[in-house]
């Protein structure tokens, strides 16, 4: 079950709540404009996880290579491997991003390890979030 947008009940600037079932004292939002700015800013919200997401994972990779567990050109090739994948995440599309990894051939230093990891916080973000 997907979730939707509530108001607060009686509230002159009522809270909006979004959530896999309605809360006691809040109202479904049904109005398309006002679902519409929701949505607007929720996708805000999830553009900028997905920017924290790929902040820290570049830093990871950027650890690895002063590590010598990778060399750059690994990682590059790496990047380039995932830029359909990361260019989704970083615009808030998770849903989308999560289908693109699913459907992800193995490739160079993206094993089947690193492909379950990535494919886990994706999941465990579109379960928490959608």
């Amino acid at each position: 079950m997907a979730r939707s947008f509530y108001k607060e009940d009686g509230e002159a600037i009522p809270a909006i709540m979004f959530e896999l079932s309605q809360p006691v004292g809040y109202t479904l939002i049904t109005d398309l404009d006002e679902l519409r700015k929701c949505y607007i800013s929720k996708y805000n919200e999830r553009q900028t996880d997905g920017g924290i997401w790929f902040q820290d994972s570049r830093a990871d990779l950027m650890m690895d290579i002063i590590a010598g567990t990778y060399t750059p050109s690994e990682v590059f090739a790496l990047e380039n491997h995932l830029k359909s994948l990361t260019e989704n995440i970083l615009a808030g599309s998770w849903l989308t991003a999560q289908s693109i990894s699913t459907n992800l051939a193995i490739s160079g230093i993206y094993n089947q390890t690193m492909k379950d990891e990535i494919q886990g916080v994706i999941d465990a973000y579109v379960t928490n979030n959608y």
